[in-house]
């Protein structure tokens, strides 16, 4: 026979057992819900952002055409952010200047199967590097293991480095030399000169164009921050001087590069074909949020002579 007791209990067992399946099956169809959503957030941005950047380009293309190619901090394209909004999402668009800072593949000329070194570009770095309070020694390994790690022989320079160094117990990436212009500026963190160098230090100034080696400085969006990258590029010692001449610029920008150049230096003794009053290359950073999810797209964009507009390098992060 029974006893009441040991029924109520029982029964109180089973329906706290039953209550907490049915919460870890609440949680589990959440969770579900909120994966579904992510996924059509994620898919729903992807195309979202792929037409922002598309549009974006559009109207950069369109302002370096209708201010007869010249593009400066003032214009609006530069100086302003964008944003679309509809009932499922907000979208922000904004385009930087990414042309002012030293692309190390500009040290290299890439003809077919060979690789030359450009030596005016090559002497520019080492005064920029020297700038940043990099020691003579370990510029000088810098270079060679940048060279080595792009051209196509196994013979290491003076201070360089190649395969029998990182496939080596030295070496903690156990990769081969890339042989190939740089994709991405995180290449150089495998030179074991960078065991000397401060890595985030010498990237204010440095960039990678990946698998090119364009170089432009444009003269009209310069600012303090590139003060070292200019006196490098004119081998001036004298960065009160340079930063000076960089702010004094005119009020609508230069109409020629020669007349930012004469204000510094009459030599004419620099790298040539460098220096510019538009913007080839430009980053175009696109987000769209709303109250739950937020996505970004960072795309790396350069316009040709006819300003026909490549995507060299795109970044989701969702």
């Amino acid at each position: 026979m029974n006893k009441p007791g040991v029924v109520l209990i029982s029964t109180l067992f089973i329906v706290m057992v039953m209550s907490i399946i049915s919460i870890q099956i609440s949680k589990s169809f959440f969770l579900s819900i909120q994966r579904d959503s992510y996924i059509d957030f994620k898919n729903y941005s992807l195309q979202l952002l792929l037409s922002s950047e598309k549009e974006a380009i559009k109207s950069i293309q369109k302002e370096i055409i209708s201010s007869n190619k010249k593009l400066t901090n003032k214009d609006p394209v530069l100086n302003q952010n964008y944003f679309f909004s509809n009932e499922l999402a907000t979208i922000e668009v904004d385009v930087s200047d990414a042309s002012n800072c030293f692309n190390l593949n500009s040290i290299f000329i890439k003809t077919g199967d060979n690789i030359q070194i450009k030596k005016d570009n090559q002497e520019w770095l080492k005064r920029l590097l020297r700038l940043e309070g990099v020691d003579t020694p370990d510029i000088e390994s810098f270079v060679d293991q940048l060279i080595d790690w792009v051209d196509l022989d196994n013979q290491p320079l003076n201070f360089g480095a190649e395969n029998y160094f990182y496939i080596g117990p030295l070496s903690s990436i156990n990769q081969y030399t890339a042989k190939r212009l740089l994709f991405n500026l995180s290449e150089i963190k495998n030179f074991p000169a960078l065991d000397q160098i401060n890595f985030k230090k010498i990237s204010n100034n440095l960039c990678v164009l990946p698998g090119i080696s364009n170089q432009l400085i444009n003269v009209n969006t310069l600012n303090d921050s590139h003060k070292n990258l200019i006196a490098a590029f004119f081998d001036e010692e004298n960065l009160e001087f340079i930063e000076s001449q960089i702010l004094d610029a005119p009020e609508n920008g230069y109409d020629s590069a020669n007349d930012f150049a004469n204000k510094i230096s009459q030599s004419g003794l620099w790298p040539s074909q460098v220096l510019s009053i538009n913007s080839k290359t430009l980053l175009i950073s696109t987000k769209i949020y709303n109250q739950t999810f937020s996505s970004e797209l960072e795309s790396l964009v350069i316009l040709d002579v006819s300003n026909s507009a490549k995507v060299l390098n795109r970044n989701f992060n969702f």
